[in-house]
């Protein structure tokens, strides 16, 4: 078919002829070992196409051209401009887009583009970036889902902010291995008091004791995530406390009676403005006024040192015993010893510390015991 009669065919062809005609038109001028001019009447023919009035027929011309590297970059830029039924296959796959064409279609762009560029199989830091300021909540979904998309702190803290209230979206983060455990942290913490006004709305408990036990359930997974930090996550966790007034004198007492060495150092390195390997040292074998003059210096108030003390100097003491089960054990042995010493450091006190330690305890005896029956269970079920 010559020049002119294949841009007469195309004009007059009724429409699901002429969407019939686009993929191997676009395989010809891709792929085929074709004459100089033969290429210029394919490309001339796919440029007539991109104005067709069907949008049946665009849309085929860009699901075509959104797998080749090499098509027609003028051809995929005018598409991609095009209704959003027609833009769409370019913005989820076409390897011609670059970042900055594709951070202005997620700012300007229908829900159904943003949710497309979320999807593609790569997604720069910098298009994840504006999906997480910009994205509705399908797009956010899908971006979270695509292991191709690379997403930054600043992305996952700002998708929080935004949209962290929904379960959904709630879900998707946690369920990310890369979520940065300041994030983390933050959706319980939200998640917690968001709890706390539902019970406290529907009269189910007072605000005070829904304040305290939200409190201590937000602290205790606090100190749960705060285990399995690196270096720089558990700094940038206690950062993140500090700067949302979490890092409390209470959270830090828990984290002793837990044995998590690591985050009472890094907190106090960053309330004392000391290095941490100075801390460490310290925490190991300092002397109790060294410690106190530390601790001091970190702002802890004086009526916790003894709290302090005395978690520092069991800790010194214990370790794991290696039996099966001993996490909780020695949970369990390190708060109860804990009490009993700082009721030695700070005998006939009662205080919120004093209170706080009681109920460390009771909380570790019935973790130990639930441990230790579904222990057995299993080992029953094994031997059956």
């Amino acid at each position: 078919m010559g020049r002119f009669r294949l841009i007469d065919w195309m004009e007059n062809a009724p429409a699901p002829a002429r969407a019939s005609a686009v993929p191997a038109l676009v395989r010809s001028y891709v792929h085929g070992d074709l004459a100089p001019e033969a290429r210029e009447v394919i490309e001339a023919t796919l440029t007539l196409i991109a104005d067709d009035p069907s949008p049946d027929v665009r849309r085929v011309l860009a699901e075509a051209l959104s797998i080749h590297e090499t098509a027609p970059r003028h051809l995929v830029v005018a598409l991609s401009q095009d209704l959003s039924v027609v833009a769409e296959p370019l913005f989820r796959r076409s390897p011609c887009l670059i970042d900055s064409e594709l951070v202005a279609a997620v700012a300007l762009g229908a829900p159904s583009i943003v949710k497309a560029i979320a999807c593609r199989p790569w997604i720069s830091f910098e298009v994840a970036d504006a999906i997480a300021a910009e994205g509705d909540r399908d797009a956010v979904l899908a971006m979270l889902a695509n292991t191709g998309a690379d997403l930054d702190g600043e992305a996952f803290a700002t998708i929080a902010a935004r949209l962290g209230g929904d379960g959904a979206i709630r879900e998707a983060l946690f369920s990310r291995r890369d979520l940065p455990l300041a994030v983390r942290q933050s959706l319980i913490a939200a998640l917690g008091e968001k709890l706390g006004h539902f019970l406290v709305g529907r009269a189910w408990i007072a605000p005070k004791r829904a304040g305290v036990m939200l409190r201590e359930a937000c602290d205790k997974a606090t100190v749960f995530i705060a285990g399995s930090a690196d270096e720089a996550e558990l700094a940038a966790l206690v950062e993140h406390l500090c700067a949302s007034g979490q890092l409390t004198t209470a959270l830090l007492i828990r984290s002793m009676c837990e044995g998590h060495i690591r985050f009472l150092e890094a907190a106090l390195a960053r309330l004392s403005g000391l290095p941490a390997t100075r801390v460490y040292a310290l925490l190991i074998d300092g002397r109790p006024g060294a410690l106190r003059a530390l601790f001091a210096r970190a702002g802890l108030p004086e009526r916790s040192h003894a709290a302090f003390l005395a978690a520092l100097d069991v800790w010194r003491e214990l370790d794991y015993d290696g039996r099966d089960g001993d996490k909780p054990r020695y949970g369990r042995r390190m708060v109860e010893r804990i009490l009993t010493r700082y009721q030695e450091f700070a005998p006939g006190e009662v205080d919120d510390l004093l209170a706080m330690l009681r109920r460390l305890a009771a909380e570790s005896a019935r973790t130990a015991a639930r441990e230790m029956m579904a222990a057995r269970r299993e080992r029953r079920r094994s031997a059956a």
